[in-house]
């Protein structure tokens, strides 16, 4: 198969130009330079397969322009033109690692043959490369398989596809659920405002075309046999080389992977089949992904319903969860934490007290203090969190976070005692929001608490159970009226909320459940 560069440097014209005619209707691309300087320029803008040099050239003999040539392209293939008088020198530059060589006068046959030869070997040459290559791709693809962050996927995907085929353009399309066509989901190369408005239905388009029919299509050299596909590649003003493989599930077309490029070497067959095999396993890893986010939420909703129905028992802590989770998120907020990690800290707000499951009713459920026994098996709760959140794989912050929530700054903590930053961000900040619901939540056990209350203990207590940054942006909320305490009445505060014993000891502090 024709089709690569190749560059003929001669100081006659007639072989130049005999050269040009000749590979030219063969199918290859041919360029031309008059001496080695001028080949050097040439190959420093644009780079070729082969190149054919005469040894013995004015200035730059074919040796010397061969050493500095392996220098800037180790891959070129090399073939010398060579009469009877330097046949000796032609040999010594086989055994330098020359290609092949031409003897002139020579026949059309001749020079065809020689090129088709080196080619071929560089090509065997190159396809071995290839497949000592496919051996990390292989290792890259486990990670595609094991990955059910559909934006860290996606980003793995293009990043593999622009280093292995030196790509200039990715991107992955996907189907869109409620309209059918392709949309950009992740890119390279692309400009931003192409990527967010580029959509293709079936059949429109290079995209279209590939999703219609479900068959990978590659363009090389800006040529393809099928019309229909040439005219789709104009209407998209596709570069010149081009894959396009479909993405198909087992029930259901996921989109299209396109790989392109402008300039070098023209993608193979044996590219493509990289690609088909690296888009089976991107499939296989968006189900992976898909069947994972489904049995999370639908787990995550049972964990939801069973902290509801535990918080229910209890009067004095119903909605305490999504108490905690509103003053936590707007906390972090306050402290400049960035939206993701401010989902992780709702999620654990959410969860914190779900180890309460594996607490007997007799506990959570008494009107009044516990005892010092009872206050023990209330502080496994943590732990009890952990064993049921585990087997789903939340991610570790939101994993040591519900551990830790207990957790004091100054170390006197439970379960494990952790002090100051060895304790997470998020259990920290945890740890303020939990307490603050505490302190409000009416309890028939002790006095009626003020806002004014609540401000006093986190100023007290900042040092000691709480994170002083933490606590400092809960006074700040509370003294702007940015963090509503409980259920809202007309005056703001929260009614029914509590004063604090003269122990001066926090619900939290104390035996917060």
């Amino acid at each position: 198969m024709a089709g690569e560069k190749i560059i003929v440097v001669d100081d006659e014209d007639m072989i130049r130009d005999l050269c040009n005619h000749i590979l030219s209707d063969e199918g290859y691309q041919v360029s031309t330079a008059s001496d080695g300087a001028a080949a050097l320029e040439e190959l420093s803008r644009s780079s070729a397969d082969l190149m054919i040099t005469d040894i013995k050239m004015p200035g730059m003999d074919g040796l010397e322009l061969f050493e500095r040539v392996k220098n800037l392209n180790r891959d070129i293939v090399t073939i010398f033109i060579t009469g009877h008088g330097t046949i000796d020198t032609a040999i010594e530059s086989l055994m330098r690692g020359v290609d092949g060589f031409v003897l002139k006068p020579f026949t059309r046959e001749e020079l065809v043959s020689a090129v088709e030869r080196a080619i071929s070997r560089s090509r065997l040459k190159k396809e071995n490369i290839r497949l000592k290559a496919l051996i990390p791709l292989f290792e890259i693809s486990k990670l595609l398989v094991t990955e059910i962050e559909l934006t860290s996927l996606f980003k793995i995907i293009t990043d593999v596809l622009v280093q292995e085929f030196a790509a200039d353009r990715v991107s992955l399309m996907l189907t869109d659920e409620t309209s059918g066509a392709l949309l950009i989901r992740a890119s390279h190369g692309l400009p931003a405002d192409i990527a967010q408005r580029a959509r293709r239905k079936p059949g429109e388009g290079v995209s279209g075309l590939v999703l219609k029919h479900k068959r990978p299509l590659i363009i090389s050299a800006g040529k393809h046999p099928d019309r229909e596909v040439m005219d789709a590649m104009n209407r998209d003003n596709m570069p010149s080389s081009c894959m396009s493989v479909p993405l198909i599930g087992k029930n259901k077309l996921f989109g299209v992977l396109n790989v392109s490029k402008f300039s070098g070497r023209s993608f193979s067959t044996s590219d493509l089949q990289i690609v088909s095999i690296l888009a089976s396993q991107v499939v296989t890893a968006m189900e992976n992904a898909s069947l994972f986010e489904n049995l999370r939420d639908n787990y995550f909703r049972t964990i939801q319903a069973l902290v509801a129905a535990v918080e229910a028992k209890d009067l004095y802590t119903r909605w305490h969860s999504t108490n905690v989770a509103k003053y936590a998120v707007e906390i972090a907020r306050d402290m400049g934490i960035g939206p993701a990690q401010l989902e992780e800290i709702h999620i654990a707000a959410i969860l914190h007290d779900v180890g309460k499951i594996g607490i007997s009713d007799n506990i959570i459920c008494k009107p009044g203090r516990l005892s010092r026994e009872e206050f023990d098996r209330m502080k496994d709760h943590s732990a009890h969190g952990i064993r049921i959140l585990e087997p789903i794989g939340f991610p570790p912050t939101i994993i040591n976070a519900i551990h830790q929530h207990h957790e004091r700054y100054d170390g006197k903590g439970y379960p494990q005692g952790l002090a100051g930053k060895e304790i997470t961000l998020t259990a920290r900040i945890l740890n303020v929001a939990d307490t603050i619901d505490a302190m409000i939540s009416k309890r028939p056990y002790r006095l009626e608490i003020t806002p004014e209350d609540v401000l006093l203990e986190l100023e007290k207590e900042a040092g000691g159970q709480f994170d002083p940054q933490a606590a400092e942006s809960a006074r700040r909320l509370i003294k702007k009226g940015l963090l509503k305490l409980g259920i809202q009445s007309s005056n703001g505060f929260v009614s029914g909320m509590t004063k604090l014993e003269n122990s001066g000891k926090s619900e939290s502090a104390s035996e917060s459940r």
